[in-house]
């Protein structure tokens, strides 16, 4: 069989497992950006809550210490055991890049925050903003601004680390791309097919944000 065909044969596997890095990747996503930003904004420097801005230094410390790879294999083979679930692999993978990408996006957002000068919140309490009014009008606009190219760096490197995902048997691309492989015994027009698909990916996602940054601008 030559490499075309291998290709064309293995083409609907690598979509449908295509289709699942994006779910991942999307479910992701979306925890990393709620919970980072929210673990952001209450650790930046005019909003912080003494125990509660603590706590989320130590648990974003953790998180950032801590391999992404040693982290799915704890929530997976661990942390199940110890609380008497069995959630899905799915399930673990998402919850383990969704906490570990939220981590980096919480550092983001927190240096975006405390990069606006004190002049600005001064000058939105002196216009009778609260607190919360002031980070909604005044501050996170211009946070978004200044951050976005940062954000959309991490997004992307949450993309590829679906990938890793992998070695718990998830079938995503790299691991459909491996059970080829096992079979017909020609990785190399395999890992081009899928290091294409991850470039597309890659390509789309820095496409939007670049559309979103002109927006924004």
């Amino acid at each position: 069989m030559n490499s075309v065909n291998l290709i064309y044969e293995s083409a609907p596997l690598l979509a449908k497992a295509a289709g699942t890095t994006i779910q991942l990747w999307l479910s992701a996503a979306i925890i990393s950006l709620s919970l980072g930003v929210l673990f952001g904004v209450l650790r930046s420097r005019n909003v912080r809550i003494t125990w509660i801005s603590e706590s989320l230094d130590f648990v974003t410390f953790v998180l950032r210490g801590i391999p992404f790879y040693v982290q799915l294999l704890l929530a997976y083979f661990v942390v199940p055991d110890l609380i008497g679930i069995n959630p899905s692999a799915f399930s673990c993978a998402i919850i383990s890049l969704g906490l570990c990408s939220a981590a980096y996006i919480s550092q983001i957002v927190r240096a975006g925050i405390n990069a606006i000068s004190q002049g600005q919140w001064e000058a939105a309490i002196v216009l009778g903003y609260s607190k919360i009014q002031a980070l909604k009008y005044v501050i996170i606009p211009q946070v978004l601004r200044n951050v976005l190219p940062s954000i959309n760096g991490e997004l992307d490197q949450l993309l590829k680390s679906t990938s890793i995902i992998s070695s718990i048997g998830v079938l995503e691309l790299t691991r459909a791309a491996l059970n080829i492989i096992s079979i017909q015994m020609r990785p190399i027009p395999v890992y081009f097919a899928i290091a294409a698909i991850y470039l597309t990916m890659s390509t789309g996602l820095n496409l939007l944000t670049t559309s979103l940054e002109r927006r924004l601008s």
